[in-house]
């Protein structure tokens, strides 16, 4: 990455990021350090967000969700949150439609059209399913 790039976050970043015992917390931790000192932007969705805030509330509790929200509408968050309009909501049905794995979930095609449909050049995220589908991990 020698140019500004968008990398584009998915949930189980946040997740593994917040849940300390999170199999892969050290790793998003690292990852994020790494990607910070470059120079990039980092980018989500309305859909990544309330995803996330479930299973934080889910997995740890509801007073973290609660900080996740503060954090991620602060004047100071790094994240711009980008809305999932309804053309991008087609978009997102045509490509859950061509996937052939019971484990692709809705969100992840929204991440899909999304990063395409914005031209977001990375996504920050541990699942396979978008390297399945010719998206570039940030690394």
């Amino acid at each position: 990455m020698n140019s500004p790039s968008t990398i584009f976050v998915d949930s189980d970043i946040f997740v593994a990021m917040i849940k300390k015992t999170d199999a892969n917390h050290q790793k998003a931790r690292l990852l994020y350090n790494k990607l910070e000192k470059l120079n990039v932007s980092f980018a989500t969705s309305n859909y990544v967000f309330a995803e996330s805030i479930t299973v934080i509330s889910r997995l740890i509790n509801h007073n973290t969700a609660i900080e996740f929200i503060n954090n991620m509408r602060s004047a100071d968050c790094i994240y711009s949150i980008s809305q999932v309009t309804p053309e991008i909501e087609e978009m997102a049905i045509e490509i859950f439609k061509k996937q052939t794995s019971k484990n692709v979930s809705f969100v992840d095609c929204t991440n899909m059209a999304l990063m395409k449909h914005c031209h977001f050049d990375f996504i920050f995220s541990f699942d396979e399913i978008y390297k399945k589908n010719g998206y570039k991990f940030a690394k």
